[in-house]
């Protein structure tokens, strides 16, 4: 049995090597350091190494020990990648994004792993830590229900990094479902900033996941020589589930269009009513106005200059103008 005291999110590693590990065949695994992988055997088991590309040491142990030829290395050793696959000289190259589930950072500015196998090792490099490899070595070392074989290891890891990739998505739609419902023109600022991030996230998101889809279905068409048929299926089921999340995520942007235009449309709507109001109200005060400003003027001949009722008598007059103003303006449905 495996220490159960072994916490696989806390493990540092040494000198570049994040871990590395034996299967077991039976679904657990035991770590190992840089002496056990170099003195490892196919008869040992099957082995993972889980490097950091940004460690001196790892780039020697690559090009002196790992066996990978030129264009492989270069491939898992560039700085800068987009999503894809292919078969090298002695194993087949991955190269994929997953979210970054790092504390403070932003789930949208993926985090790439470089995967090579010959079907008998796995070797995962990253720049920065990368939460679904943790993952498998938990399943690996607490569970002891990880993969068995290097092949199934190589379909879990990618299995895992799309899997994650749904949690970020499901959130991105509880935050268009919170913003329909939370919607008053008090926050509509705000809200139309949110959703203005939200689809600058979702089309960055897509930027990376409409290649990756690409390659699992390169991996589909012309799979590894040493590649099982059930991990092919569940490789199948991967690629398909990333599809629905690419699906999900024009659904997305194009809902979150919807409601931009829909608070545009009640905010339209609001300044139409108060502009509506303001004209009713000038229409209404309109002749009113016309004839107190006339009987103000100054010049001689007014009349009732002398008639101590006149004021009354003209309070009067406006107010049966009033009235008969509403009376009109009702039955022509203006108010």
């Amino acid at each position: 049995m495996t220490d159960m005291k072994i916490d696989p999110y806390q493990i540092k590693g040494e000198d570049g090597l994040v871990f590395g590990c034996i299967l077991d065949g039976r679904g657990g695994a035991k770590l190992v350091g840089w002496d056990q992988i170099d003195s490892w055997k196919s008869d040992d088991g099957p082995l993972w190494i889980h490097m950091d590309r940004s460690v001196s040491r790892v780039h020697r142990w690559l090009r002196e020990k790992s066996g990978l030829t030129e264009t492989t290395l270069d491939a898992m050793l560039a700085e800068e990648t987009r999503p894809r696959v292919f078969r090298g000289k002695r194993g087949f190259i991955s190269i994929l994004r997953g979210i970054n589930n790092n504390p403070g950072d932003d789930p949208t500015d993926l985090v790439a792993i470089r995967m090579w196998s010959d079907g008998n090792r796995v070797i995962t490099i990253r720049h920065r830590k990368l939460m679904s490899a943790r993952d498998i070595l938990f399943q690996l070392l607490v569970d002891e229900t990880g993969p068995q074989t290097a092949p199934q290891l190589y379909e879990r890891l990618i299995s895992r990094l799309i899997e994650r990739m749904g949690e970020t998505i499901e959130a991105y739609d509880g935050v268009l479902d919170e913003i329909e419902e939370k919607f008053e023109l008090a926050n509509a600022n705000d809200l139309r900033r949110r959703l203005s991030d939200l689809r600058h996230d979702t089309v960055n998101l897509r930027r990376y996941l409409a290649p990756q889809r690409d390659a699992l279905q390169a991996i589909l068409l012309d799979p590894p020589d040493w590649a099982d048929e059930r991990s092919l299926l569940h490789l199948r089921e991967t690629s398909d589930r990333l599809l629905r999340y690419v699906e999900e995520l024009d659904a997305l942007r194009e809902r979150s269009l919807v409601i931009k235009d829909d608070i545009a449309n009640r905010l339209s709507e609001s300044s139409n009513k108060t502009l509506y109001i303001l004209a009713i109200i000038s229409g209404i005060f309109l002749p009113l106005a016309f004839l107190t400003g006339l009987l103000g003027i100054n010049v001689g001949g007014m009349p009732g200059v002398e008639n101590p009722y006149a004021f009354w008598i003209f309070c009067g007059i406006m107010a049966v103008l009033l009235t008969a103003e509403i009376i009109i303006f009702k039955r022509l449905k203006w108010l």
